[in-house]
């Protein structure tokens, strides 16, 4: 029976890598009018670690079902918000989450369902979730971190979130900001909300943030859950953009590199606050 289990549990991570990058590499030679030859490349490189993370994504899932492990703050000094992407929980979070202390930073992990629930209400909780954040802990500063769907989530909180003076930052990271072409495969309904340049992601998109809070926008030249990958590009004002090293969709959880530009976005804008501290003191 265990045999069973485990050769079924790789079978859908080989068969869920090998649709999705079949895909990519369609989509991805269409959009730019290329031979095959360069995707397939980004493909070959990249698919090892997707499975991998998929794996590590699947066996760690239970984790997740216990909220007071992830949404009670850890030690540290600012606070940064983790909300993970469609399907997953907070213990997609667990490598971030370990980097973050190790750099002195407390986390919280929030999570929502990805089964049967609509937009606006998963919203509602997200922006009732913060509010709570921001009056428990009135004297520290808040950076927010989105993967895939959690970016777009928080977007959209943060945008209806009356005290935000305090919410320093914005990254996200595999955000589908125009949506994504394999949304029809996604039956939960969430998962419809992320049509490729619908309704929903449009609306989110024009949604105005705070002047103050920075944004980032990280994207992946091999993202095999977002296609066409050009829906990564974030194209509203006041955001920044950076393409980082080829990962998977689902690997920039796991990715070293990937948390080190979040780490220096979020490093930057407390340097930056430090300095307009120290001149007002001065002054």
């Amino acid at each position: 029976m265990i045999t069973f289990l485990l050769t079924v549990f790789l079978a859908t991570t080989l068969l869920l890598a090998l649709l999705t990058y079949t895909l990519y590499c369609y989509e991805e030679s269409n959009q730019a009018g290329k031979p095959l030859g360069p995707f397939l490349a980004l493909a070959g490189k990249t698919a090892l670690r997707s499975i991998v993370s998929e794996m590590a994504i699947l066996l760690l899932h239970p984790l997740g079902l216990w909220p007071r492990l992830w949404k009670e703050p850890t030690g540290g000094r600012d606070l940064v918000v983790l909300v993970h992407g469609l399907f997953h929980n907070q213990s997609a979070w667990i490598l971030f989450r370990r980097w973050m202390q190790a750099q002195g930073f407390a986390t919280v992990c929030f999570s929502y369902a990805s089964w049967n629930s609509g937009w606006d209400e998963t919203v509602a909780g997200l922006r009732k979730d913060l509010e709570s954040l921001l009056a428990a802990h009135p004297n520290r500063e808040v950076h927010l971190v989105g993967h895939s769907m959690g970016g777009l989530l928080l977007w959209s909180a943060l945008a209806g979130l009356q005290d935000s003076n305090r919410i320093k930052s914005l990254v996200t990271m595999g955000t589908p900001f125009a949506g994504s072409k394999l949304s029809p495969f996604a039956l939960s309904s969430l998962g419809r909300y992320l049509g490729y340049q619908g309704e929903t992601v449009r609306a989110v998109t024009r949604l105005p943030l705070p002047s103050h809070v920075r944004r980032l926008a990280l994207h992946s030249p091999a993202d095999n859950m977002v296609l066409p990958n050009a829906a990564l590009r974030c194209k509203a004002p006041g955001w920044e953009e950076m393409t980082t090293r080829p990962v998977s969709h689902v690997a920039m959880l796991h990715s070293r590199e990937v948390f080190r530009e979040v780490r220096r976005w979020i490093s930057t804008e407390n340097a930056s606050e430090g300095s307009r501290t120290a001149a007002q003191d001065l002054a």
